[in-house]
Parts: C-alpha cells; structure tokens; sequence
C-alpha cells in the first residue's frame, strides 16, 4: 500500500523548484534533452493583474528562443484575448481554457511544439495544475514561486495545500527537494 501512496505523491512533486523563472538553469535543462517548455502566464511569468510585458520578461523568451528552445503559453485563464495578446507580444504560441491538470492542454503544447513528454518540461506556479499535469504524462516539471499573493479564498487555501505537499520530505529523504 506505502508503494501505491509514494507514486501518488511523486505526481505532486516537481523535478526543481526555484523562486522564478530567472533562476532556472537551462544548460541544464539542455544537457537533459530538453528542447521545448511550456509556460504558465498567471504568476509565473506576469503577474495576474499585469497585461504588460517587462523588459525583463521579454528578454528572457528572447534568450530562450535564441538558446534553440521552442517555447507555448498555456494557460488556464478565461480571457483569451489577454492570452493572444501576451502570446502575440512575446511571438509565441498561446492558448487560454487549458484546462491544466487535464492532458488535452499539455497534448495540444507538445503538438505545437513538436515535442514529445522526454524533450519537454512545464514551467509553473500551480502545483496542482501545472506539476500534476505534466508529471501525469511524465513532462519535466518545474515548480516557481508564484508572483503574487492570493486574495481569493479557494486560492488561499490551494496556496496552503501547496506550501503543505512542498515542504514534506521527499519518499526516501528527510529533507524536502
């Protein structure tokens, strides 16, 4: 039974967790084969609220377009014109109604990037959106710090949870991550 639960719960643990999106490594990522990332908008990349594009944002996609990554936003946000928007500033691929843990989001970035799960990672700050559905289909999954705090109750409480399944240690480890 122990065997079962410990699967469960590597479903809701990222492969790397960093504060943002600037601390991530990706000559390493390279080194592991991965070509193609899908990003979360909503407070991984932008916070919620923000509709313009910092410079510093901008030229991050730009640094990883010229790395030779292939990049897709996917989003679960329900304003799609936000999304194009943002998709349209950056030059990249973006979709909105992503329905994120469910595959059919993840299924539709890896086609437009053409990509399959071992040459791909999901960049987000959702740990049961973003990690749980790209470790459902074994993506690479990278936890960030979300950009904003929750006023929302029902996000405070996913926030909770969050910060709950993050800070148990690992199966096999006294330590979490």
């Amino acid at each position: 039974m122990s065997g079962s639960w410990n699967n469960l719960s590597n479903l809701f643990q990222p492969k790397l967790v960093v504060n943002d999106i600037h601390e991530i490594n990706f000559k390493a990522l390279k080194d592991k084969g991965i070509e193609a990332l899908i990003l979360d908008i909503d407070d991984t990349l932008l916070p919620r609220t923000v509709n313009d594009i910092s410079p510093q944002v901008f030229e991050w996609v730009v640094d990883r377009k010229n790395e030779g990554f292939r990049l897709c936003l996917t989003s679960n946000s329900r304003h799609p014109l936000r999304v194009k928007y943002i998709g349209d500033t950056l030059g990249l691929p973006a979709m909105s109604l992503g329905f994120k843990p469910l595959p059919f989001a993840f299924w539709n970035s890896m086609k437009i990037l053409q990509s399959k799960p071992e040459n791909t990672a999901m960049i987000g700050d959702q740990l049961f959106m973003d990690i749980l559905g790209a470790n459902l289909l074994n993506i690479f999954s990278i936890y960030v710090k979300h950009l904003t705090e929750e006023t929302f109750i029902f996000r405070k409480w996913m926030r909770l949870a969050e910060a709950w399944v993050l800070g148990k240690p690992r199966p096999g480890s006294s330590r979490p991550f």
